[in-house]
């Protein structure tokens, strides 16, 4: 693997993400992809049928199974939920970047995209106070962390590869 996103919903780890691959010419896996590959259902049909935390064991199973692959993963917003997953990403040798912004401007992201169970079922007192408890998880494992507000996809990308080349280079000279 040569780099891990994290971050709240909207953050745009996934358009990122897959920026990043592409410049870098490297797989790109999303955790939520690979869980409704492997169900044949959406995050939103799983949260109905097994529940949330149904959903976050499926997902331990697939961060588990891809740590070890090259590429770029992104990960869905809850997956620093368990105490498991975060524990496996703050062990990986590979850099987590958190790419974070302001409350507002991930709602003006979500708003527009109803494909969320989560955001389908809560209020927007109740998404706050989820963005402010997952807040100290994002960044108990973060490598790095990204400031996403006020910039385009291409300039977190940017910043995201800049900040890989940095990291490898001096995992480099300290062997």
């Amino acid at each position: 693997m040569k780099v891990i996103l994290i971050g709240f919903m909207g953050a745009g780890k996934t358009t990122v993400g897959q920026l990043l691959a592409k410049k870098t010419n490297l797989a790109f896996l999303d955790t939520d992809q690979l869980v409704s590959q492997r169900t044949g259902q959406t995050p939103g049909e799983i949260f109905a049928t097994v529940g949330e935390l149904g959903f976050r064991q499926l997902e331990q199973t697939i961060l588990q199974e891809n740590l070890v692959k090259q590429g770029v993963m992104a990960t869905g917003g809850g997956i620093i939920e368990l105490a498991a997953n975060r524990q496996l990403l703050k062990n990986s040798t590979v850099p987590v970047i958190y790419l974070s912004g302001s409350f507002g401007q991930t709602v003006e992201r979500l708003v527009k995209d109803n494909s969320r169970p989560i955001v389908r079922n809560k209020s927007l007192l109740e998404l706050a106070e989820l963005w402010e408890q997952r807040l100290d998880k994002y960044a108990e494992i973060a490598t790095e962390t990204i400031y996403t507000d006020n910039k385009t996809a291409e300039q977190v990308a940017e910043e995201v590869s800049q900040y890989i080349k940095a990291y490898h280079d001096e995992t480099i000279e300290n062997r």
